[in-house]
């Protein structure tokens, strides 16, 4: 009987919306070219290295491409603190960078087994931003 009522209250619910065709739905009416990014190369790889029996390993991210964005940035995280590394653009809008330091662990020893990581390129041109998420595949330290 409960779910007869919630049904019923429901489709009462819906029934009485109604859509608003003056809404425009685009994301930047200013611009109506959409926010671009194209990635020519990205390599991830790894590296460790130790200090005072302490080991450090390190996922690395070499990235390149172009956009049409007036800013581009990349995730970054490493012992829980997560920020947006910006990628610089040349005057082309072209950007390059060969070694953005991803994430970092540290312990006793490092994993032996394989893993990934992912992270998120943003490309910001005014209100508009497009996301592109990219992922490691498989990665050994």
């Amino acid at each position: 009987m409960r779910t007869i009522i919630i049904l019923l209250g429901l489709s009462i619910v819906f029934a009485a919306c109604t859509k608003d065709e003056s809404i425009s739905h685009t994301k930047n009416k200013n611009n109506t070219e959409s926010t671009t990014l194209n990635l020519t190369n990205s390599n991830w790889f790894t590296t460790n290295e130790t200090h005072s029996a302490k080991v450090f390993g390190y996922v690395y991210l070499s990235i390149s491409g172009t956009t049409n964005a007036d800013k581009v940035t990349i995730e970054t995280y490493g012992d829980g603190d997560r920020s947006d590394f910006e990628l610089i653009l040349d005057s082309k809008k072209n950007f390059r960078n060969d070694s953005i330091c991803i994430s970092f662990t540290v312990s006793s020893n490092l994993p032996s087994y394989e893993f990934e990581c992912s992270t998120v390129l943003k490309a910001i041109k005014g209100s508009d931003t497009s996301v592109v998420k990219l992922n490691s595949g498989k990665l050994k330290y």
